[in-house]
């Protein structure tokens, strides 16, 4: 598997303002939640159960109409695709005879039809919102559903680190939807997501708005949901599949964001111009984010310290090109063990 072990080098523990930052490999290594190329396409494969077997030795009649069902959404999903783009042709065929067979269904994806681009396809025309909201919900399924917190020990060894640090040393930003990244109650490590909540569950009475690690979270998080007519944003427990009703306040590549969102922006551009050290982990800095690339352009100041923990050399060499002005520190660890 694609884990990652850049955990034991987060960082020297010289005192200085130091910002975090936290892509898909992160929360992959930490929690197996999908990557960018996965996401949606291996929705089935990484949450569906084990088959259960009739007396012919092939999956029983009941157990293939329950998981049509659980998976309605995606079956929905792969008929609407294959309709638009004539190179996926008969991919719903394919998933339907692969769980007739007890067998496990990765498409063969390449990347034009990654969801990042189909996102931007469909974004564009409004008459597809029906289809982009339908990705949105099986993309949160299947961060939420596909999350393992209990072999989360990559970001609860992070949290555990941050024991006696301030907002004032220590932020972070995320790109990641997932509830991976969470307080810790025990050491009451906690976080501030600097968000206007119009409504905070009881369940998650320890949240106190301005005090805490500030954990920026750009792309929202599955522990949001927002109100479509409002725009107001409620803080409910950590998600894992769970409904609570409502649409979970998150954003994929191109979507037009929420006000409340672009002004986390606004807040993360001042925590970098002020940081002395910025920590890229599990991010690749991917090209078609450009609002991402702006809000690190624009806003890093000369001298900051840059190091990039990464799987792949190209990510390293990506950052180098994108920030010429610096001195890149690229730190490749093999990302396939814990």
């Amino acid at each position: 598997m694609f884990l990652v072990c850049y955990w034991y080098i987060f960082w020297e523990r010289e005192s200085m303002n130091e910002v975090f930052v936290f892509g898909a490999g992160a929360s992959y290594a930490s929690g197996g939640t999908p990557l960018g190329k996965d996401l949606v396409w291996n929705y089935y494969a990484d949450c569906s159960t084990m088959h259960a077997i009739g007396h012919n030795g092939r999956p029983s009649n009941a157990d293939l109409e329950e998981k049509r069902k659980d998976f309605v959404d995606f079956g929905n999903f792969l008929l609407k695709i294959q309709d638009r783009y004539p190179g996926l042709s008969g991919i719903n065929q394919k998933w339907n005879e692969a769980m007739e067979n007890a067998e496990v269904f990765y498409p063969d994806i390449e990347k034009p039809y990654y969801i990042d681009e189909i996102m931007e396809d469909l974004v564009s025309a409004a008459q597809h919102s029906d289809e982009v909201r339908l990705i949105k919900r099986l993309a949160g399924n299947h961060i939420a559903e596909s999350a393992n917190i209990h072999a989360n020990a990559y970001y609860k060894k992070f949290v555990k680190s941050l024991k006696g640090k301030t907002r004032d040393e220590i932020s972070i930003i995320s790109f990641n939807f997932d509830c991976l990244l969470r307080d810790d109650l025990e050491d009451r490590i906690h976080f501030d997501y600097l968000i206007d909540f119009e409504n905070i569950d009881s369940r998650r009475c320890f949240y106190e708005p301005g005090h805490g690690i500030p954990l920026i979270k750009l792309h929202g998080s599955l522990d949001w949901r927002l109100e479509a007519q409002t725009g107001s944003i409620s803080l409910l427990p950590w998600v894992w599949g769970e409904s609570y009703g409502g649409e979970a306040c998150i954003f994929l590549p191109h979507e037009h964001i929420n006000k409340k969102i672009l002004k986390l922006w606004d807040a993360a551009a001042q925590y970098i111009k002020s940081a002395e050290k910025i920590t890229f982990i599990g991010y690749s800095m991917p090209t078609y984010d450009k609002d991402a690339m702006r809000l690190f352009q624009e806003n890093i100041q000369q001298g900051a310290h840059i190091k990039v923990i990464d799987c792949a050399q190209a990510t390293i060499d990506r950052y180098k090109a994108s920030f010429p002005a610096y001195k890149i520190e690229g730190v490749v660890r093999d990302l396939s063990a814990r």
